[in-house]
Order: structure tokens, then sequence, then C-alpha cells
């Protein structure tokens, strides 16, 4: 009996490796200090097996965890994925008028994730393993801001922009009525838009759409449109659409059936993923 579980075990065993990819990931973490003495830790992951420099592609998410969005780069890309937790969680849900004490920390935030986002393109940049003429950023939802903002201002190769948008203070008063209205609270809907400016009032908010206009003729960008988002209103990306269009660079669209993304477990993640890394590859920047 013994000697029939140990063949069984080692015929296991054998049969897990030759069903093991052979193009695993390798995973390393790098810490940057931001100049306001804070520590971010960025997760980069490249193929174990690929030779030579590889394209680069970072990726942000609406979502928490590095490792989340990591994980949809399919295994068998070769390409060096790299992403960082967001150096401040906003809160899920606006409450008057406890969260306006979190603005400050707002603020910190988006200032510290443009540097984070800056220092992680510095250090790819400089990496052997990495060609720097195909270094992607790529933006969904709440990721979609601070990836167009940093192609413009770090002169990116490629930026892809997932369910995007302009006239951020006008997506925030939209967001608010609408949670006002599945709350019950329809009444909040009319100064919605009020309290998104209280909100965002003495903050030099980004403008995503500015930082489109400014892209060059040797970039490229691919903006991903949710159809039926309810999220984001019609007026806010058509904003950034007409930016991207007014750009020296090749850019492209693509209008997909559904609503915005839904967080981590989104069954559209990985499809979305997938459509980014074909238009890399279609674009030579992977």
């Amino acid at each position: 009996m013994w000697r029939c579980r140990r063949l069984e075990a080692g015929l296991l065993a054998l049969l897990c490796l030759a069903a093991a990819p052979t193009d695993a990931r390798q995973s390393e973490s790098v810490v940057f200090t931001l100049d306001s003495g804070r520590r971010i830790s960025a997760e980069i992951r490249r193929p174990a097996q690929a030779d030579g420099p590889l394209p680069a592609v970072m990726l942000f998410g609406g979502f928490r965890g590095a490792a989340t969005v990591l994980d949809a780069v399919p295994a068998a890309a070769p390409v060096i994925a790299a992403s960082f937790d967001y150096p401040f969680d906003p809160p899920r849900r606006f409450v008057f008028p406890d969260s306006f004490a979190h603005v400050p920390a707002m603020a910190r935030g988006i200032d510290e994730t443009l540097e984070g986002i800056a220092r992680l393109s510095a250090h790819l940049r400089d990496r052997a393993d990495v060609d720097d003429t195909r270094v992607t950023i790529v933006g969904a939802s709440l990721g979609a801001p601070f990836a167009t903002i940093s192609a413009a201002e770090l002169a990116l190769p490629g930026l892809v922009i997932v369910h995007g948008f302009g006239r951020i203070r006008e997506v925030i008063g939209h967001q608010l009525a609408e949670a006002a209205e599945r709350r019950g609270a329809g009444w909040l809907r009319w100064p919605a838009q009020g309290l998104a400016n209280l909100l965002t009032w003495g903050l030099c908010l980004p403008a995503p759409e500015r930082s489109a206009s400014r892209l060059g003729g040797q970039q490229r960008a691919l903006m991903i449109v949710a159809g039926d988002d309810e999220l984001i209103p019609r007026s806010a990306t058509a904003s950034l659409w007409s930016a991207l269009q007014a750009s020296d660079a090749r850019v492209e669209r693509i209008d997909e059936a559904g609503g915005h993304l839904r967080g981590v477990h989104d069954p559209r993640i990985g499809e979305l993923v997938g459509t980014a890394m074909d238009w890399m590859q279609r674009n030579d920047l992977r």
C-alpha cells in the first residue's frame, strides 16, 4: 500500500511539473521615497524565459491592490508589467460633512500618485531589460486621469485610457447625484454639483483633457469607452476624446457595450487588458 501511494504521489508530481507554465513570471518589489517622505512599493513582473529588452506597461485601475491589475496581464505576454497601490484610499461613500475631512489627504494623494508614476517610469526606462522606446501606461476609471497626465508630462510612447474622463468636478457631482438617487434621496440631485464644487474647493485638481491635448506626434493613444457608462457623464467622456483628437498623437477609440468597470471582480478586466495588449502590438509598443 505504501509503495502504491508513493508511486501515485510521484506520478502526481510529474503531472504537476508537466502542467506548470514554462513562462511563469518573476516578481520583484522596488521602493521609492517621495519628496513628502512617503515610501511607495512598486511591484514589477517580467517573464522568466524572455530574452532581450522587453516592452513595459504600467497599469493603474480604479480599485485597491497593484497585484489585482497585474494579475490580468497574460502570463505568456512578452512584456514587463508594473504598478503600485495608490498612496491614498478614498472613501467609497460620501457622507456630509464628514467626507470633507478627507480633502487634504486626497490632495496629497493626487500629487504623490503622479510623483510615484514618474519615479516608476524613470526606473523602468533605466533598466537594461526594458526597451525604453516601448513604454505604455494604462489607466482605467480612477487610474485614467493619472495615466493621461503622466503620459503627457513624461512623454510616454503609449497611453491606454479605459472608461476615462475629463471635467473632474462635473464627474464628482454626477456620482454624488447618482449615489443620492440610489439611496432614495433624489432631492439631493439638484445640489450635488454644488456639493462637488464645495468638496473640491481650494484643490488644484488636475485636468486630464488639458494634458491629453498636449500629447506629441511620436505618441499613440487608445481610448476605450463604455457605451452605457452610468458613472461618467457623456460630456466628460466627450471632453477627453475631443482633447485627444486635438493633440498631435495618433489616437484610436473603441466603443463597447455595457457600463462602467465595477471593481476587482468585474469579469471584463482581463478582456480589456487583452484589448490593450493587442493594440500595443499593432502599434509596435509590444
